[in-house]
């Protein structure tokens, strides 16, 4: 083929000089003597080309021959020697790519798909990650949930093109296989286009869809298995007119909700990164503090479909964010106590802090204030050079290091180039430690390593299921054994049953009996608190009429003794009388001497002075009378205040025995009320006696039928128990087999190198 272009180039110099020459022959055609020489001319001119040919041809074989015996040999050699070493089971095999240019075209291309080869069995063969644990989505599912819908978006018939940033990003690529399989193996009708790469480029990708309608107008579904360059697909078809063709992505950014929102997209594939940076911080903090270590390495999260009708439920439209539903919230990890007191230093080493990572780094940053109590630094680290160096390891390399050489206790990451993996690997051999989440490489000998540890802890758990089904079988026998003993014990029961069933029926009799005889026993009380009432209000009524006698006679001694006072002022006055009649009498006698000393003159004033002592001798009668009369009404008022006083005694101590007779009338009261009551309550707890011997000869009546139910309970579970131990047997056995079948396999994959140093070529 390149002969064939040598040859075209050289014959390409020559033609001119030889149509010259030819044209010049045609016209000397009519000078026969020159026809000679000019034949001799073409035959030269014919060897030169000839030569010229010749040469380049020469200096082209020299060339390819250089290039397949330094270039293109060497490269065959190494993919042989490694394909033979994978198929001796040697998957530690790591080829190099030689630094070499090759000087033609065709070496150049083959070189180029060898190299390619080179690449994909690396890939194969490369290093597992060391890293604690990978947290995120689990890339070949998403792809089949998006084939799921994307199915039955298209009713099984139509035709799915798939556009992918990149083949050697892995989660990419099984993005597009998980979909692709199911769709192969559940809608045979719908067609499939070759995958597009589109370079992670929003203009190229956007130049491609368009090439795609136009290449194959019969397209239904554009599949693009990243988030970023979707939005500007949607655009080109937007500004093309096109909106018959549906474009389902991924990722639920602000940015490709308001597509999805006008129609763009017809869903997006979520993949909750929030929680994947979250629990990757918060393993990173359990694994250093407290040696954690996950039962599977791979923790991954079931991917989300949103569409128009549901992303509200995932979308708040008035703050523009992510809403983490609860059973999202319920898988976020949680702290170990720090126990060691240490200060941890951790790194968030991300290729792009917007867009899709924004999520990843809001999730990072809330598991470092959780974790701030916990003495946890975090640092983010954002190594965004351009889009074309996304994630390449030049930007991932140095930073991971430089977190070596600062003495970082660990970093979390996510990994797009798989050229990262060695570095993280030696920063885990240097101490630190490593979590990576939302995407990384995987390799076919990070799979063998992980059947191959799970072959040994499937060893180690057939021993333990064995030694378990033979303790469950003792457990069975000795559970059986106990069943014949709650056998003899239901029909011992059941005698028991019999004779308490006659017991408790002369006991209810009893309780009746009680129950009559204290209900007339309350009927009595009632009326003896009847009548204790009455007398107690007798009493009140006599403590009132005794006290009104009492306030009656007090009044009475107090008028009493007023007038006994106004009689002493009488018998004073009665002696002041006498007093003046002594006087007045006295007056008269003088004066009755005088007249008769006047003589005749004197005789009248005579006559005054016997008028005047016969009135003073009628006074002092009179008054010594008053003094007789009150003298008998004051030892009258005497003895009538003795009585008076006798009798207020009298009364006061009836008012006293009529206050401890209340007080006693009403203590009798009280005390048949609260007598009344608890026989009340006691008929109260009779009748509940009553009932509950009712509820309990029920019950018993009851136990008695449930004791047959359970005898014959007893006897399917003595059957299954027999069962159990034949089931227990062949467990044993199956359990026996695996832990062979699980050493045989040891065996076979023994001869599996994946463990030991690379092994570099």
């Amino acid at each position: 083929m390149k002969t064939k272009s040598l040859r075209s180039r050289a014959f390409s110099f020559v033609a001119p000089a030889l149509t010259g020459i030819l044209s010049a022959s045609f016209a000397m055609l009519s000078f026969p003597a020159i026809l000679p020489l000019i034949f001799c001319a073409l035959i030269f001119l014919g060897a030169v080309v000839s030569f010229a040919v010749a040469v380049l041809q020469a200096r082209y074989d020299r060339a390819l021959e250089h290039d397949f015996q330094l270039v293109l040999t060497k490269l065959a050699k190494q993919l042989g020697h490694g394909l033979s070493a994978f198929a001796s089971g040697d998957l530690r095999f790591h080829l190099r790519k030689p630094e070499f240019t090759a000087e033609t075209p065709d070496a150049a291309a083959l070189a180029k798909r060898l190299l390619s080869s080179l690449d994909d069995f690396n890939s194969i063969t490369n290093i597992p990650l060391k890293r604690v644990c990978f947290v995120g989505a689990n890339s070949y599912q998403e792809g089949r949930v998006a084939g799921e819908h994307i199915g039955a978006m298209l009713g099984g018939k139509g035709s799915v093109a798939y556009f992918i940033p990149s083949f050697s990003q892995v989660n990419h690529v099984l993005r597009m296989k998980g979909c692709h399989d199911f769709l192969s193996e559940n809608f045979p009708f719908i067609v499939n286009y070759p995958p597009v790469e589109t370079q992670s480029s929003r203009e190229f990708s956007a130049q491609k869809a368009l090439e795609q309608v136009a290449l194959h107008p019969e397209t239904d579904l554009l599949y693009i298995t990243d988030g970023y360059s979707p939005s500007a697909v949607a655009k080109a078809f937007e500004s093309s007119g096109n909106k018959r063709i549906k474009v389902l992505a991924y990722d639920a950014t602000s940015e490709n909700i308001e597509v999805l929102k006008k129609g763009g997209f017809c869903a997006l594939i979520e993949q909750n990164p929030y929680a994947q940076a979250y629990n990757a911080l918060m393993h990173l903090y359990n694994a250093c503090e407290a040696s954690w270590v996950p039962l599977s390495r791979k923790l991954f999260m079931d991917p989300i479909y949103v569409d128009l009708e549901n992303y509200r439920t995932y979308w708040d439209d008035e703050k523009n964010c992510r809403i983490m539903r609860d059973e999202e919230l319920a898988q976020l990890a949680r702290p170990v106590p720090l126990k060691s007191g240490k200060r941890y230093r951790f790194a968030l080493l991300m290729p792009q802090m917007t867009g899709f990572f924004a999520s990843l780094v809001s999730g990072a940053k809330d598991a470092a204030k959780v974790l701030e109590r916990y003495n946890v630094e975090l640092e983010l680290v954002d190594v965004y050079d351009s889009q074309e160096g996304f994630g390449c390891a030049k930007l991932f390399v140095p930073a991971i290091e430089s977190f070596v050489k600062r003495g970082l206790d660990g970093f979390m990451t996510t990994i797009i180039d798989p050229e990262v993996m060695g570095a993280i690997n030696a920063a885990v051999d240097s101490g630190l430690k490593v979590t990576t989440f939302s995407t990384e490489p995987s390799s076919f000998r990070e799979i063998i390593t992980t059947v191959i540890d799970n072959m040994g802890s499937l060893a180690e758990n057939s021993q333990t299921l064995a030694a378990a089904a033979e303790e469950s079988a003792r457990a069975n026998a000795q559970i059986g054994s106990a069943i014949l003993g709650i056998k003899e014990d239901i029909q011992a029961q059941k005698q028991s049953l019999a004779a308490n069933d006659s017991e408790l029926g002369n006991l209810n009799a009893k309780i009746m009996e009680m129950e009559t005889s204290i209900t007339e026993y309350v009927r009595l009380v009632k009326e003896m608190t009847e009548e204790s009432v009455h007398g107690s209000g007798s009493i009140d009524e006599t403590y009132r009429e005794t006290q009104g006698l009492k306030e009656a006679i007090d009044r009475i001694g107090g008028e009493l003794a007023a007038f006994n006072d106004k009689l002493g002022k009488v018998r004073e006055f009665a002696g002041f009388i006498e007093s003046l009649a002594e006087g007045t009498n006295v007056l008269a006698i003088n004066a009755s001497i005088q007249a008769a000393r006047a003589g005749v003159a004197g005789k009248a004033f005579a006559v005054v002075a016997g008028e005047v002592r016969g009135l003073a001798e009628n006074s002092r009668h009179t008054a010594e009378s008053i003094r007789e009369i009150v003298n008998d009404i004051t030892q009258n008022m005497n003895r009538v205040m003795e009585v008076s006083t006798k009798g207020t005694e009298r009364v006061s101590k009836n008012l006293e025995q009529a206050i401890l007779a209340r007080k006693s009338f009403e203590s009798i009261a009280s005390m048949l009320n609260e007598s009344s009551a608890s026989i009340e309550r006691i008929r109260y707890s009779v009748g509940g006696i009553a009932q509950a011997g009712s509820s309990v000869k029920a019950n018993m009546d009851v136990v008695e039928r449930m004791s047959g139910t359970t005898g014959n309970r007893l006897e399917e579970i003595s059957v299954s128990i027999d069962e159990l131990g034949r089931q227990g047997g062949h467990l044993s056995k199956t359990a026996n087999d695996l832990r062979v079948m699980a050493a045989d396999q040891g065996v076979v994959f023994s001869q599996l190198s994946v463990n030991d140093a690379v092994a570099k070529r």
